[in-house]
């Protein structure tokens, strides 16, 4: 399953429409359009905060095909998402190639200071 699909998955199952979403992660209405039809892969900062917003870890967004993540409740009635089976360390690409970018843009910054 894409990134696309599981943002879609989660926004739908938190009837939340593709506005709110965008309102939560500070960005336009039409990235989170792009993000769930794969035109375009969120940033890790946009990532980071859409992991708060769905209460996901990370691992929910880098799952394997054969891995399996069930919808539940907490002990405060909160929507959480459980692994069922366990995860191996991957990433996909387009996220870490961000995740580069966004840390030697950081570099830039501190090395011009």
């Amino acid at each position: 399953m894409s990134i696309g699909t599981k943002i879609r998955k989660l926004r739908l199952h938190h009837k939340m429409s593709q506005e709110e979403l965008a309102y939560k992660l500070n960005v336009a209405q039409t990235s989170v359009s792009n993000f769930e039809s794969n035109k375009t892969i969120p940033d890790f900062l946009v990532m980071q905060k859409m992991c708060e917003v769905f209460e996901v870890g990370f691992e929910y967004f880098v799952e394997k095909e054969n891995e399996k993540y069930v919808f539940k409740k907490n002990k405060n009635n909160n929507i959480v998402v459980g692994k069922i089976e366990v995860l191996n360390n991957t990433m996909p690409e387009g996220i870490l190639e961000n995740m580069l970018k966004r840390i030697e843009n950081l570099e830039s910054k501190i090395l011009r200071q």
